[in-house]
């Protein structure tokens, strides 16, 4: 009896780095994807660290560069055909393109040209997408908040929520020793982008009105140049506002974020821009931890309050103290709140998400 017939689906996305939301999510769903009846493709801007990853579970990459825009008629005409030539060859029937931050690449013309559909996942709200987002059959939007505030609403969207892959955070170790932690300490943590718009001011806050000596607060996350990444922290910026509290203390960025998980607590993600789903939320929830969040963009579809963790107003520095302390106080509600979090994401937030985008292509590619 003959095998059937694997739909090829290229992905073409802007990181060879499992780093940031949009590139953890995609090398998440790679790892879940059924490849019994999908065989992934993956165009990477450049070699890096997700090789590995890539190899050790089988999935084909191209060493791509970043998706084409030249300037010139020759040069654009010439990425086209490339494009074109690399579809055929592979056999590409659809084009995943993980992310929205592009305005007219070849690699969707020579799509368009090849009538191969064209799917494009929003990781963020796209106010002003570039004029190549219209020639998508679908926009895959990570949250309910981001579909409903994103444009363009002639193009449909679908709300394909983020997934993680649990033997991650299974396989976590125990890091206190490293970080000059207690095993009595209790651990409140910040992890993510230092930036104005995630709140780690509100944390930094929040972390002085609790005075309980044996906790500790850790902020960990890349600081980058304000002036290459608007509303970015500098190291230096941040220390200042923490002060001489030894209490507080940045880590820096983390590769290994499931072992930061490990030796938490109490997660806290005070963002305030308009969180299109805050993946932090279902990996703390992974690794059994309740979350404290402000009731910002796709959030609310995660953290329900009072079971897998609290909400809050943006910009409730009291509330942010008031659930926060309750937790790092009462032990049992944090194991609780934690083991409920893990089951939501179990139930919610691992293959379910993968399924539903296998659905999405199943019917898109029955339309072609």
């Amino acid at each position: 009896m003959k095998a059937p017939t694997k739909h090829v689906i290229c992905y073409l996305t802007e990181s060879a780095g499992d780093w940031g939301g949009a590139s953890r999510v995609l090398f998440s769903n790679l790892r879940l994807i059924d490849r019994s009846r999908f065989e992934p493709l993956v165009l990477l801007p450049t070699k890096g660290p997700i090789l590995p990853l890539l190899d050790r579970i089988a999935v084909p990459y191209v060493i791509w560069g970043q998706a084409h825009e030249p300037k010139g008629i020759l040069r654009y005409t010439m990425a086209t055909a490339a494009s074109i030539r690399l579809f055929r060859q592979r056999r590409v029937e659809l084009l995943h393109v993980n992310g929205a931050n592009y305005w007219r690449p070849a690699e969707i013309l020579a799509a368009r040209l090849l009538r191969i559909p064209i799917v494009t996942h929003y990781h963020v709200v796209v106010d002003k997408p570039g004029p190549f987002v219209r020639y998508s059959d679908l926009i895959v939007a990570v949250s309910a908040f981001t579909a409903e505030a994103s444009q363009p609403k002639s193009v449909p969207k679908a709300v394909v929520h983020n997934s993680v892959v649990l033997a991650r955070f299974d396989s976590a170790r125990d890091i206190r020793l490293e970080l000059d932690l207690s095993p009595d300490d209790v651990v409140v943590s910040f992890v993510g982008q230092v930036r104005d718009i995630k709140g780690v001011d509100l944390f930094i806050k929040m972390a002085r009105a609790i005075t309980t000596p044996t906790i500790k607060f850790l902020i960990v996350g890349e600081c980058r140049d304000p002036a290459r990444f608007p509303g970015s922290y500098t190291e230096e910026r941040l220390r200042h506002e923490i002060g001489d509290d030894a209490r507080i203390r940045y880590v820096g960025y983390r590769a290994d974020v499931e072992n930061v998980y490990r030796v938490s607590d109490v997660v806290v993600m005070p963002s305030r821009g308009g969180e299109p789903f805050g993946l932090i939320t279902i990996e703390a929830g992974a690794s059994r931890r309740p979350v404290v969040a402000t009731r910002d963009g796709g959030v609310p579809e995660v953290i329900q309050h009072g079971e897998n963790g609290f909400l809050v107003e943006r910009e409730d520095l009291a509330g942010l103290v008031q659930y926060t302390a309750l937790l790092t106080s009462d032990r049992e509600l944090r194991q609780r709140m934690g083991q409920r979090a893990r089951e939501l994401v179990e139930e919610r937030f691992t293959e379910r998400p993968v399924r539903i985008l296998e659905q999405a292509y199943e019917r898109i590619l029955g339309r072609h």
